[in-house]
Parts: structure tokens; C-alpha cells; sequence
């Protein structure tokens, strides 16, 4: 079952061009401004209006090589469509809509500019930022060769975000131009050793761009969390991700009655998941009021339209086993804030006379992600607050002079185009740090 909310816009050509026809193109556009990859999105609107498609896809493409994946995913209503309605404008300008319209017309790539230098570089993790990091590298002369622990490119965009929000073809089609520049693949690559440091030095990479994620998950840390249908959400979602036929799918046995326990688009993604499975009931139990919750608003909105039913401002206490040690249910209990604003868990304090109890044949946590404490050790790069990858703040440059970092593992987690950007942002302090060895920029992390 699936219902409009549940699919991004996709406009019609006469749509396209009469909601083009609406931009102001400001001068000093705002919309531009507040695109984290600094999409011209002022000019791309314009070939639109005059027709020329497959223009205004390559100009998104040559600042943002997921621009489909962004204009589908990305919460443009809190980033350029925001800016946009700061105009005269009554309503802003359909943005994501635009830029997920544009990107459906084919293009040639141009030829390569600049002659491949020799100097090989190495991209770890083949999600949004590693992606647009060896996209930008290939650009600027180099030759990087991407690895990735799993099957296929696209990390978070392939694995944690399903149909029909973003169609699987759409992931493909872009990686495979990053095909054409002279990006490299090696997939199913998950052992850190064979990427050591002295390795990759060996085979000739002169540096080295981190961008693993944050791969781990917290944990609830309550009575009955190890019991049999306890999972992880973002595991669903990948189960259901890798799922290649209709009988794939129905081999999933995601459970008839589910608690969710997360407040994020994770959380969220993963109930509807179980609900589109054949779920009878599905709730979502988070610590956060329903306009505290993480989730992007329209996430929300769609998990309600299928049916998913939030429980807020509430904390699982216990998971409860049957004789078997089989999941059978949970118990809560509702919270109020110590300090209004703070949304985390040691600031929660448990309300009385607000106990609950809920059945359920499978329990999935998405209540955070966290890196792999394995790849700062096998670096040797520094770390900063919850263990992520501190890195100077315009280069992208880590603790060890050669190895660079952005994307989740560095930020603790943004949006597809925060992480396209900072992947870019990396690629550009790589190509410095090549040429002159220059260092400098404020440390995050």
C-alpha cells in the first residue's frame, strides 16, 4: 500500500516549466546560498523555464553529482525553499521538484579537462561524501579508486532509503556516471587490514579520504534487550534495500505487531517499512514531543498517512520475553524534560502514573548511530565528542597530514547534500595538500 505523500513530486514537463516560470531569479540568490553543495539552482531553474533539460541537469551535476538523490531526499523546505520563501513570493518555489525533473534527462558527461596526473588516491566508503570526494578528485586530474565494505555504491542513499521515495534506478544511473570521470570501485572490501595505512602506501596512494559513516548503533540498555526479534532498524532497512524480487520481500519476516523505538528519519523509514511488510500494527515509541522529533516533518506525515501510530515523550523500561525468550511485548513509561530543549536521554525523568504496556512480535531500535572506533585506531587519527573523526573544518584534513574525512563519520550526521558537500570540500583540500602541502583551517569534532 502506498499513498501520495509517500512519493517525491515528480512534475510532468508542462508542470516543470510553469513552476519554473514562477522564480524571480533573484539577483545574489538565496536559494543558491543556502544549497550545502552551492548549486547554481537560480540557473538551473532558468534553462528549465526556456526548455533546455539536459542543461539544467548538468549544471546541477557539476556541483553536485547526487543531485537526483538530493532532489528527492534532501529536506529542501529547510534549506533552499526556505531561503526562497524569504522573497515575495507566495509560496517558494518547488526546488526539490525541479531539481529531481531535471536530473531524469540524460546527458553526455564533457570529456575529462584536466590529464589524469598519476597521483592515486584512495576513498573509503562509497557513500554521499565518498562519492562526491572521487568524483571531485577525477575532476581535478586524479585518479581515485573507491572501496566499499558492501555490494553496491551509495551508502545511506542505497541502504537506509527505500522505494518509492528514491527509486533504486536513480542511485545507479548516478553512480554509473561517476564511472565515466574515472572513478574506480572495489567492492565487498571489509576488512580494514587489507586497507592499512602501509598497504595503501605500498600500491601508491598518496592520500587517503575517510568517509566510513557512522556503521554502530546504540543501545537501549534495559532489562530483555537481547531477546529473540529484537533488531536494529537501519538492518531492516537494509534487508529490505537488498531485496531484488516480490518473493525477497515476502522472505522478510519483519512481525504483525512492531514498536519502533526512535524518533529519527531512521525510526521513521523503518516503520513504514514493516507497515508496507503486512504489519498489522506499528508504533513509534521516542523520547521527543511530535515537534521535537528529528524526523523530517513529511517523513512523519507519510508514516501517519500508511498508518503508523506514535508514542511520544515516552521511553521503553523493559522488553518482555515469552518462555521461549521470543519477544512478546514492552513496557514504558512517559517522560517530561529536566531543561526544556535538551533532547537527550539523561534529560528525561520518568512521569508517575504514565506506565504502559504495548504486545509485540518484533522490537526495532534506531536510536542513534555511532562510528566504528576500529577505523580512527587503524589510521591513527585523532577523535573528538562521541568518537567522531576531528578534521580541520575547510579542508577536511585529520590529524595525519595525508588522510582526509567528512561525511557522517566526521559531522555525526546530516542531510545527502551536507555530506556531498563536505565530501567536495575534502577532495579540494586533497588537491592542496598534493600540490603544496599547505595546512590550516579550524578543527571540528
Amino acid at each position: 500500500m502506498t499513498t501520495p505523500i509517500e512519493t517525491s513530486r515528480m512534475l510532468t514537463v508542462h508542470q516543470a516549466v510553469a513552476e519554473a516560470s514562477r522564480c524571480l531569479f533573484c539577483f545574489d540568490a538565496p536559494c543558491t546560498k543556502a544549497c550545502p553543495a552551492a548549486v547554481d539552482v537560480a540557473g538551473f531553474i532558468r534553462r528549465i523555464r526556456s526548455g533546455n533539460f539536459t542543461g539544467a541537469h548538468r549544471l546541477i551535476w557539476e556541483q553536485n553529482v547526487l543531485g537526483g538523490v538530493c532532489g528527492r531526499v534532501c529536506p529542501t523546505d529547510q534549506l533552499c525553499e526556505e531561503a526562497c520563501s524569504t522573497t515575495e513570493l507566495s509560496r517558494p518555489i518547488e526546488i526539490g521538484a525541479l531539481q529531481a525533473f531535471a536530473c531524469e534527462h540524460e546527458f553526455l558527461p564533457e570529456p575529462r579537462g584536466a590529464k589524469p596526473s598519476g597521483a592515486k588516491v584512495a576513498v573509503i566508503g562509497a557513500g554521499p561524501a565518498g562519492v562526491a570526494a572521487a568524483a571531485e578528485l577525477a575532476r581535478r586530474g586524479y585518479r581515485p579508486t573507491v572501496f566499499e565494505k558492501t555490494a553496491e555504491a551509495g551508502g545511506q542513499a542505497r541502504w537506509s532509503i527505500l522505494e518509492p521515495k528514491l527509486p533504486r534506478g536513480v542511485v545507479e544511473r548516478e553512480i554509473g556516471r561517476l564511472r565515466d570521470l574515472g572513478v574506480v570501485f572495489r567492492f565487498n572490501v571489509r576488512s580494514l587490514k587489507t586497507l592499512s595505512r602501509s598497504r595503501l602506501r605500498k600500491q601508491g596512494f598518496r592520500a587517503l579520504f575517510l568517509g566510513a559513516g557512522l556503521p554502530g548503533g546504540y543501545c537501549l540498555s534495559v532489562p530483555g534487550e537481547d531477546a529473540e526479534g529484537v533488531g536494529s532498524g537501519r538492518e531492516l532497512l537494509g534487508r529490505v534495500a537488498a531485496a531484488k524480487t516480490a518473493r525477497d520481500l515476502r522472505s522478510i519476516k519483519a512481525g504483525k505487531r512492531v514498536v519502533v523505538v526512535g524518533g529519527g528519519n531512521v525510526a521513521v523509514d523503518a516503520a513504514k517499512a514493516v507497515m508496507r511488510l503486512g504489519a498489522k500494527k506499528v508504533t513509534a515509541v521516542c523520547l521527543e514531543g511530535p515537534a521535537e522529533m528529528p524526523a523530517y516533518p513529511s517523513e512523519i506525515q507519510s508514516a501517519w498517512a500508511l498508518g503508523v501510530e506514535f508514542l511520544t515523550r515516552s521511553r521503553i523500561t523493559e522488553i518482555i520475553s515469552d518462555r521461549r525468550g521470543h519477544v512478546c511485548g514492552v513496557r514504558g513509561v512517559g517522560i517530561e524534560w529536566k531543561v526544556p530543549g535538551r533532547y537527550v536521554p539523561s534529560n528525561a525523568r520518568d512521569l508517575a502514573d504514565t506506565e504502559f504496556s504495548l504486545p509485540a512480535d518484533r522490537v526495532y531500535l534506531a536510536i542513534g548511530q555511532c562510528p566504528d572506533p576500529a577505523v580512527a585506531e587503524s589510521y591513527g587519527v585523532a577523535t573528538g565528542r562521541r568518537g567522531l573523526l576531528k578534521v580541520k573544518k575547510r579542508t577536511g584534513q585529520t590529524s595525519v597530514p595525508w588522510i582526509f574525512a567528512g561525511g557522517d563519520g566526521a559531522s555525526g550526521g546530516a542531510t545527502v547534500v551536507e555530506a556531498v558537500a563536505e565530501g567536495k570540500r575534502a577532495a579540494e583540500g586533497i588537491d592542496e595538500f598534493l600540490r603544496s602541502g599547505k595546512r590550516g583551517g579550524k578543527s571540528r569534532g
